[in-house]
């Protein structure tokens, strides 16, 4: 945990130096501008593998809470409103636990990622990884509570 708050706080730090001369420099009315664009591209937050790690994470974190939500409040409403869906659902929360061992695994592997060849190729495999099993679990999700979502008269986050 600290690593990876230090990756994310670390760049952070650099970027809003850089922000700040850039515009001081800019409020110098005496000052060569043409330097600007030089500091913006060294900009963190202009690094394409940081982008990656940090949307990768929000990414893995956005589909945990997601899940989350889905087991602790959607499924229990579910499965009360419509009891024949509890195999289903059953289904649906053994797919988000493997979900989220994959999930763990795409977040070391993405918050390690750099240019080396290795780091690529790790992230690759375990976002393919969860991508394959993200696709097949939406569809059976979909395709089974989508028609009783039809069924209800209200939605289900009033129960």
């Amino acid at each position: 945990m600290i690593d990876q708050l230090r990756q994310v706080h670390e760049p952070l730090r650099a970027d809003i130096e850089v922000l700040q001369n850039a515009l001081q420099l800019l409020s110098d009315e005496t000052a060569d501008l043409t330097r600007i664009p030089e500091m913006i591209d060294n900009l963190t937050i202009a690094d394409f593998v940081w982008q990656l790690r940090v949307n990768c994470d929000f990414y893995c974190n956005t589909l945990t809470l997601h899940h989350t939500i889905e087991d602790q409040r959607m499924f229990p409403v579910m499965t009360k409103n419509f009891p024949e869906l509890t195999p289903s659902v059953e289904r649906l929360q053994a797919e988000h636990k493997l979900v989220g061992e994959i999930v763990s695994e795409a977040k070391r592997a993405t918050l390690a990622l750099s240019t080396e060849s290795s780091t690529v190729s790790r992230a690759h495999s375990a976002i393919a990884e969860l991508a394959d099993h993200m696709q097949s679990h939406l569809d059976f999700e979909e395709a089974t509570l989508f028609p009783y979502f039809r069924k209800m008269d209200r939605d289900w986050h009033y129960g």
